[in-house]
């Protein structure tokens, strides 16, 4: 056995030479989904990727508890156990200590263990060898990359040797790779060699063309091209198991085996990259090892069942023989004579039709629908957009419903609805659907202003527009709460084609009223409810801010793939207000670049993941989103998210004690932290709210998903006036922050209802 050197941030693999005896096993208590062997295999492992664990949530370690527990049931006796990366979330020792919790108590004995390192394993803060010492340490491997002999077959594990995105395989570990491809083909002629990496090879699984690996990457794969005989297994993407592509052959093997931890897509589908309750998939493989063959079984954790048929790889591997190339299907999706596209009239808005559709069928899989809305007035096709056909969920659903949005007020649209298969075939015949948009808009309701003090009056402006060519007339009807005297609760209007106007009210709130005050306001088409807007309007304080204001400055989306119809950010802060954003903060997604101004819809059409949850959040709100902000450039891999949201200065003489109030939306992971605190003119500050993952701090450690806060904060004496700021700052590719309805009063503050 060859000893562990450091050769600079590289660990050196131990050589061929080390050897490990197993028995053969009876592979599963469950029979194949293709066929029943009479054969015992003669190797069985389990491979998984992406376990994620981490210190702020306690999902993660009951999947990977229920992943282990299945392939314990299904795969009683095992050789090996493999994990290809992503263990944990930011590679702390407690993650590792988590990870290993689950791990060591749930193994089989007999099972050779094998981890590889993935990029997020390097997310600690440590140095990149700092992190490699971790790894094994904690692991009880080698070294980083290494070759073992498991039941008379050769197992070669590779690691990136960064925690970059794309992954570092250098040259001198693919050197090292070529040596033991040349030992284990001589030692071995002909039989299976199975290799583990945590980033996919560039263009083979599906994944690999965004998630693949960059650098060397014509080396690597040149490195395994003469050996038709090796299969690959890769994590990192968290694409889904369902998908044909996640086999691919051409001149070997290449697997992707998916996430224990939660569901990811490429990206430009309405549903996102991470479509709703992605979090609730979780998958794996099991490898079945026989004399003339490789069986591939997938596994879904999430419902404790296999997915889909296995893959079958046979041996002797010859290139001209594989089943699973890119070639391998040429049939087109088709749709049944019966089937038809409608309308969903009731959700037909001013800047979209929502089509529904029954799902087409196909020899392997329809992964997406191509849906184009063409306006029949010019002919022109006014947006195309592409939707998952939802075949990550079992059972998928036998129809679909997606909105259309960005196409104009008050015309008429031909839907096309085109399925596609996962090798870019589609269907000859399409489906058709015609719908006509709404025609009348409320473009604004505004209050100005919109803070009220010592019994001012604010004007409030419907702003009203037709796009349609007809006459139209109705009524609109503002409710404002008790306390409130207006000039007018009803006010009919009648509108001619193309023509806007904007009608006014003059409201008046009591002097008790203290707060937040809504006002709604509804326009009526006829009899029939158009559309709905709540004016938010703050009364009687000390100070106040909704960000609603900025409506007006909002812009289409620079980065993110959101329609140009949803005007959705700005970096501008109200006036008086400041955005710090820390001079080490590397630049990513443009939109999320510290704090940002935006709207639910905007921001909810980037990602999921509980964004749209925050239903104390109204209008336009602030955001920090360094998961956002790690998607263009991964500048996680640089540095830290670190942005400092700032009010004016308040004026607070005469007063002991002032109350803040304000609307939270948080989520917890890693280190990253969230503060409020409060500094005056006399030089004093104090920290009102700390959020981070102790469990001593104000969200003890966890999410804390829209709460309205309030806290007291005790006035120094001598100061008159006094900044609030909030800051989101040791953050990686973690979650967010949105804040909104802030209220600061020298009386208690109420959360409202």
């Amino acid at each position: 056995m060859k000893k562990r050197t450091r050769m600079g941030a590289i660990l050196v693999a131990l050589s061929i030479g080390f050897t490990t005896s197993f028995t053969n096993v009876q592979a599963f208590s469950e029979e194949s989904n293709i066929e029943k062997h009479n054969r015992k295999p003669e190797l069985v492992f389990p491979v998984i990727s992406d376990v994620h664990i981490d210190n702020s949530s306690d999902a993660d370690v009951k999947k990977f508890q229920s992943a282990m527990d299945q392939l314990n049931k299904v795969a009683p006796e095992q050789d090996a156990f493999v994990v290809v990366g992503d263990l944990t979330d930011y590679g702390y020792k407690s993650e590792y200590e988590r990870f290993f919790s689950i791990y060591d108590e749930s193994k089989k004995d007999e099972a050779e263990s094998m981890f590889t390192m993935g990029n997020h394993d390097y997310w600690n803060g440590l140095s990149v060898s700092a992190a490699q010492d971790r790894f094994l340490e904690e692991t009880g491997m080698e070294s980083i990359y290494y070759h073992k002999e498991v039941g008379g077959y050769h197992f070669i594990s590779l690691s990136p040797e960064s925690g970059t995105t794309h992954g570092l395989y250098s040259v001198d570990q693919i050197k090292w790779l070529g040596e033991q491809l040349k030992a284990a083909e001589k030692d071995n002629p002909g039989e299976p060699i199975f290799v583990f990496l945590h980033q996919h090879i560039k263009d083979t699984v599906y994944g690999s063309h965004l998630w693949g690996t960059e650098e060397n990457k014509e080396l690597l794969y040149d490195t395994l091209k003469n050996y038709p005989q090796v299969i690959t297994f890769s994590g990192h993407s968290h694409y889904p198991l369902e998908d044909p592509r996640t086999i691919h052959q051409k001149d070997f093997t290449s697997i992707g085996t998916s996430s224990v931890s939660y569901l990811e897509l490429e990206p430009g589908k309405l549903q996102g990259a991470h479509p709703p309750k992605n979090g609730n998939i979780s998958q794996g493989l099991v490898v079945e090892v026989y004399k003339n063959k490789v069986v591939v079984k997938r596994r879904d954790f999430h419902k404790d069942d296999w997915a889909g048929e296995p893959w079958v790889i046979k041996h002797p591997a010859k290139s001209k023989k594989f089943k699973y190339t890119e070639d391998r299907d040429d049939k087109n999706p088709t749709f049944r004579k019966k089937d038809r596209a409608t309308i969903v009239e009731n959700q037909t808005t001013l800047n979209s039709l929502t089509v529904e559709f029954p799902q087409a069928k196909d020899n392997l899989l329809v992964h997406s629908y191509e849906i184009n809305a063409k306006d029949l007035e010019t002919g022109q096709v006014e947006k195309s957009v592409t939707a998952f056909s939802e075949f990550y969920y079992d059972p998928m659903p036998k129809t679909l419903r997606f909105p259309i949005s960005g196409l104009q007020p008050g015309k008429t649209y031909e839907v096309e609805v085109i399925a596609k298969d996962s090798f870019g075939n589609s269907s000859k015949r399409t489906l058709i659907g015609k719908g006509t948009t709404k025609a009348l808009e409320m473009v604004s309701a505004q209050a100005t202003p919109s803070f009220l003090q010592n019994g001012d009056s604010t004007m409030l402006n419907i702003a009203l527009k037709n796009h349609g060519k007809k006459e139209t007339e109705g009524k609109v009807i503002v409710d404002a709460p008790e306390g409130w005297v207006l000039s007018k609760e009803e006010i009919p209007y009648t509108l001619a084609g193309g023509e806007e106007t904007t009608l006014s009210v003059n409201a008046t709130p009591s002097e008790e009223l203290n707060g937040e005050s809504p006002i709604n306001v509804k326009v009526y088409e006829k009899e029939t409810l158009v559309d709905a807007k709540t004016v938010q309007v703050l009364v009687n304080m000390t100070f106040g801010e909704n960000f609603n204001p900025l409506q007006s400055l909002l812009k289409p989306a620079t980065d993110e793939n959101i329609p140009s119809s949803i005007l959705g950010y700005t970096h501008t802060a109200p006036n008086g207000w400041t955005v710090t954003n820390s001079t080490d903060m590397p630049i990513g997604t443009t939109e999320w670049q510290g704090w940002s101004f935006t709207t639910k819809e905007f921001w909810t059409s980037a990602d999921g993941q509980n964004r749209g949850d925050f239903s104390l959040g109204e209008g336009v709100i602030a955001v920090a989103d360094p998961d956002e902000w790690d998607d263009k450039n991964s500048p996680a891999s640089k540095g830290f998210f670190d942005s400092t949201l700032t009010s004016p200065a308040i004026s607070i003489e005469g007063k002991s004690e002032m109350f803040i109030g304000f609307a939270s939306h948080y989520k917890q992971e890693g280190i990253q932290k969230a503060e409020v605190t409060a500094t005056f003119n006399t030089g004093d500050e104090k920290r009102v709210l700390l959020y981070s993952n102790d469990n001593s701090s104000d969200n003890s450690g966890q999410h804390t998903l829209n709460k309205y806060e309030t806290r007291a904060i005790q006035v120094p004496k001598g100061a008159t006036t006094m900044q609030l700021h909030w800051r989101m700052f040791d953050a990686k590719n973690n979650w967010y922050w949105a804040i909104d309805d802030i209220r600061l009063d020298d009386q208690a503050i109420k959360a409202p209802n």
